[in-house]
């Protein structure tokens, strides 16, 4: 198990967030609705991850027939709005900003939150400054106490579902602080 989550790079991150243990009885259909009925926000993450898929085949529309590309642009814009409003903004108002671990695979971060290993949640996740939005149903895999610090005990979780789209935009969103951080490094 720790050899799986550590497949992916893990950087220190300030992120928006909230955690919801699910319930036992609750599982099964939450997990049905997770897959089947997407939120707003990871609709529009699909889509963004579908536009850039095919960047390569635009920019051959672009150079061939600049027009259609044109209008293919007021397309994808319109859509984009369209997405884009039908994002709830209440979602950000139960977030609270945490310094967290980060990695496509997972999180760690101090909270005062009652869990206990093994148990499920379901994840509420605002990346910042970019405020994509991502919901993930995880798995507690430790909760170490620390009495010493002050924000309670390290919680570390391992995505266990996560929408393709949205994993992808984790690790942009990791490689693109990794990039920051080296080029501040310089």
């Amino acid at each position: 198990m720790d050899k799986e989550r550590r497949r992916y790079f893990r950087i220190e991150d300030q992120v928006a967030m909230s955690v919801q243990p699910l319930a036992d009885g609750n599982i099964d259909a939450r997990l049905k609705d997770f897959w089947e009925n997407q939120h707003a926000f990871s609709i529009r993450n699909n889509y963004n991850f579908q536009i850039e898929q095919h960047i390569a085949d635009f920019n051959k529309i672009e150079n061939r027939m600049p027009e259609l590309a044109r209008y293919l642009s007021v397309l994808e814009k319109q859509i984009d709005r369209i997405t884009g409003s039908l994002i709830d903004d209440g979602f950000d108002q139960s977030l609270a900003e945490k310094r967290a671990s980060l990695s496509a695979q997972g999180l760690a971060w101090h909270d005062r939150l009652a869990v206990s290993a093994d148990t499920l949640v379901e994840l509420n996740l605002k990346l910042l400054p970019s405020g994509f939005r991502l919901v993930i149903i995880a798995r507690v895999v430790k909760v170490d106490s620390d009495s010493d610090h002050v924000d309670g005990s390290r919680i570390s979780l391992d995505f266990e579902h996560i929408h393709e789209a949205d994993r992808e935009i984790l690790i942009k969103h990791i490689h693109a602080k990794q990039m920051e951080s080296l080029s501040i490094a310089q």
